[in-house]
């Protein structure tokens, strides 16, 4: 197993992969699959493992952080990262699938006439658009 040592900033801030913690899931391999999605499923999660660089963008700006757990699957351990903007990471592709899939929901701020939303039910408006936050740029994968 390769141990991973967490990275430090000049000012002493640590960042990267933070910690570990056991899953009290166990792994079941799949067990009631039919044999050919167990297959899809185990290359799916050897996938979701395979450690890449990346950099982190962060473009709400460069003091912003990212702190997300992440764990690939039953049976695999829980781990604790912290990203800073503008670093390479050694880090699952899983983890950078879950985080460049995330989006968050900018609001136009319209309100009608009495001060109360456009719709009703909170629906994202025509004048809303989703913008992503965070961000892992491809180093070599």
């Amino acid at each position: 197993m390769k141990v991973q040592i967490k990275a430090c900033t000049a000012s002493g801030e640590e960042h990267g992969l933070m910690g570990t913690l056991p899953n009290s899931v166990p792994f079941d391999d799949f067990k009631g699959m039919s044999p050919e999605n167990k297959e899809k499923c185990r290359k799916e999660l050897a996938h979701k493992k395979k450690n890449v660089k990346a950099r982190y963008v962060n473009y709400q700006g460069q003091n912003e952080r990212l702190e997300k757990p992440y764990c690939a699957g039953a049976g695999e351990p829980i781990q604790l990262w912290k990203f800073i903007p503008n670093h390479v990471y050694e880090l699952p592709f899983g983890l950078i699938e879950e985080v460049n899939s995330a989006y968050t929901m900018q609001r136009s701020e319209l309100v009608s006439v009495d001060g109360a939303d456009m719709n009703k039910d909170g629906s994202a408006t025509s004048k809303d658009k989703e913008i992503r936050i965070h961000e892992f740029v491809p180093i070599n994968f």
